[in-house]
């Protein structure tokens, strides 16, 4: 009755309740077992341990699943701090850019694109280019 107790509590891969899994760690015969009327008992520990096992799987997954959430909680509260900070310096840029004199919804419009109508390719420019001085 003992090993039955303790083996209620475990999962059904740890501790296998039929009558020979539990004649073998008894070292008795599973024929006493059957005489005694004991695989009964065996039986109903069996039933026990696969609908405890049931409930326990389905905590451990809630469990799991809390604190997923709690997870992805914060990692939403860290991307709203980042946001409000990332307004607060539009913000600043703006005041800034009113007290320099610029219109801050200059800041708004799109870069142009630069010229490309004539092909650079091979022009030297800068340091490559040398000059000649004449006096």
């Amino acid at each position: 009755m003992e090993q039955l107790a303790i083996a209620e509590t475990h999962s059904p891969e740890e501790f296998a309740l039929d009558v020979r899994s539990v004649a073998a760690a008894l070292q008795v015969s599973p024929t006493t077992i059957y005489k005694y009327g004991f695989n009964r008992e065996i039986n109903a520990a069996d039933e026990r341990q696969r609908r405890n096992a049931v409930i326990a799987g389905g905590v451990i997954e809630q469990n799991f699943f809390k604190g997923e959430i709690r997870k992805l909680a914060e990692e939403l509260e860290k991307e709203r701090e980042r946001s409000k900070g990332l307004v607060g310096r539009i913000a600043i840029m703006e005041a800034n850019a009113a007290r320099l004199g610029f219109d801050p919804e200059e800041m708004y419009k799109p870069i142009l694109k630069p010229v490309r109508t004539m092909s650079r390719a091979g022009a030297t420019t800068g340091a490559g280019r040398k000059r000649i001085r004449r006096f």
